[in-house]
């Protein structure tokens, strides 16, 4: 059942555009990883999904409905996003989590229901033991545990998340993926910014490469995560071969062999 339906979006911040006649469509219960070259368009992508910028031309539609008429608040209580938090207020741990439940409260008070669900999001994170910890004291893989429990706690069909494992090392990023890897077991759709293309091929169904704003694949890791597009994708030499435990491709970068301002013949 389609969930997003992306039409000729077009989006600028200059005269270039950064977005260009991209038609995407997005089903209830996917797991896509957005890969691409930075500047590629891709956080411009998870904005516009988000309603967040809105797009020069084309339309995109949720649930059939164009989103641009769908109300703020109905549009929150069905798709959460996950950005990078750019200025650490002095939310503890808990109040920042219960952000989450803000669209389904009247004038921000929460009930009996909203309680449990904002402490079901904590547990479901693994973060009970920080939880009267201020943001500005998290570590950055903590901080993630945290803005996703907040996405968590917005009871939301979707999820959307720019880069949620930047700068992080492999044991939390393994952690964060996880925590999303069953979040979508339990039906949610997650749609995820991802520049590590192994860590997108083990955990996402769906892959979508991204460059000067057009889509060059949409498929399965198995069938778009190849030499051929990688190498095109990133104007790169890799090799590609398949993880001996999970059987997924992994991309091994061949060093020595980045030309830039001109591509590879």
């Amino acid at each position: 059942m389609k969930l997003f339906e992306c039409i000729n979006i077009v989006y600028s911040y200059t005269t270039i555009p950064v977005l260009n006649n991209i038609s995407l469509t997005i089903n209830n219960g996917d797991f896509i990883g957005i890969i691409g070259p930075n500047g590629a368009g891709k956080s411009t992508l998870i904005k516009c999904l988000a309603r967040i910028l809105t797009p020069v031309s084309g339309n995109i539609y949720y649930n059939g409905n164009n989103i641009t008429a769908i109300p703020k608040k109905q549009y929150a209580q069905q798709v959460a996003t996950v950005m990078e938090i750019e200025h650490l207020l002095p939310y503890t741990v808990e109040s920042f989590v219960a952000l989450g439940r803000f669209p389904h409260s009247s004038f921000g008070r929460y009930n009996d229901e909203d309680i449990s669900i904002i402490d079901n999001a904590i547990a479901y994170c693994a973060i009970n033991t920080i939880k009267n910890k201020k943001l500005t004291q998290l570590s950055s893989g903590e901080l993630q545990r945290v803005n996703i429990a907040r996405a968590l706690a917005q009871s939301t069909q979707c999820i959307l998340l720019d880069e949620p494992i930047s700068h992080l090392d492999i044991r939390h990023t393994t952690a964060i993926m996880d925590i999303l890897k069953n979040l979508h077991k339990r039906g949610s759709t997650i749609i995820t910014i991802i520049h590590d293309i192994n860590i997108a091929s083990e955990y996402c169904s769906r892959i979508i490469g991204l460059k000067q704003g057009t889509i060059i694949f949409d498929d399965t890791p198995e069938k778009c995560i190849t030499y051929h597009t990688i190498e095109a994708l990133f104007d790169c030499v890799c090799l590609v071969y398949n993880n001996p435990i999970s059987n997924k491709p992994f991309v091994y970068p061949v060093p020595g062999h980045i030309q830039y301002n001109k591509h590879r013949q």
